[in-house]
């Protein structure tokens, strides 16, 4: 078995290796998504309000350590979901049909 070889195919078959494995990378994304958000949900219910409006008020004076970890916790899942839907964006474009 050589390992250096290249595997030769048609283009039209690299392109629809291509698709398929973007198609699957974006679905994981998708999966990856929903997590985020259900978990930006679950903080959104738990404090009445969205990370902004939070970053807005500030947390209250006498703010435990829950609420400092849940802050920082939601801000990373916020963080997170900007960078998913960032990456299925720039996948989807390249699913996109050019007009040559």
């Amino acid at each position: 078995m050589t390992t250096n070889s290249a595997i030769q195919l048609p283009t039209q078959v690299w392109q629809h290796i291509i698709q398929l494995g973007v198609e699957r990378h974006i679905q994981e994304l998708d999966e990856q998504l929903r997590e985020a958000q259900q978990r930006i949900e679950e903080f959104e219910r738990r404090y009445g309000m969205s990370l902004a409006r939070l970053q807005e008020v500030g947390l209250p004076e006498d703010a435990g350590l829950e609420e400092h970890e849940d802050y920082v916790e939601w801000s990373s899942w916020e963080g997170r979901r900007t960078e998913l839907q960032e990456q299925r964006e720039k996948l989807r474009a390249v699913l996109e049909p050019t007009n040559a």
